[in-house]
């Protein structure tokens, strides 16, 4: 039972550490490129992985293995599921101000109109009126 607690332990780091990088950072973008805590799973994969893979050449026990694996593998899909996403996200903003012409606050979830606006100001009733 004991040899579990260390790859849960590890693959905890490897999730939690970017996600403190995102809070911390409020989405702050390395270079304007990418978010910091995407580049910060990347850099705790290369770690995690590499220190893995040199402590099993040194005999290490293979609970301290599975905890740097564990750790490296959750960095590295952290940090690349942030990228990702952040991208497609981009992607859609930049989508939607080619459809609409301006920058949104958020995107609608239908294809036409502001569903949110048209139920608090109805517009429509006032464009048939003018």
């Amino acid at each position: 039972m004991s040899m579990v607690f260390k790859p849960v332990g590890g693959a905890s780091l490897g999730v939690s550490i970017p996600l403190f990088v995102e809070y911390g950072a409020k989405g702050a973008r390395a270079g304007g490129v990418v978010k910091w805590s995407g580049v910060t799973g990347l850099v705790e994969a290369g770690i995690g992985i590499g220190g893995a893979v040199y402590a099993d050449r040194k005999g290490a026990p293979d609970e301290d293995v599975a905890l740097l694996a564990a750790m490296g593998g959750a960095g590295l899909a952290t940090g690349v599921g942030i990228i990702i996403l952040d991208e497609l996200r981009k992607r859609a903003l930049y989508a939607f101000k080619q459809k609409r012409g301006m920058p949104p606050r958020r995107i609608p979830l239908v294809e036409e109109g502001y569903p949110q606006l048209e139920e608090r100001y109805p517009t429509a009733e006032l464009v048939e009126e003018i």
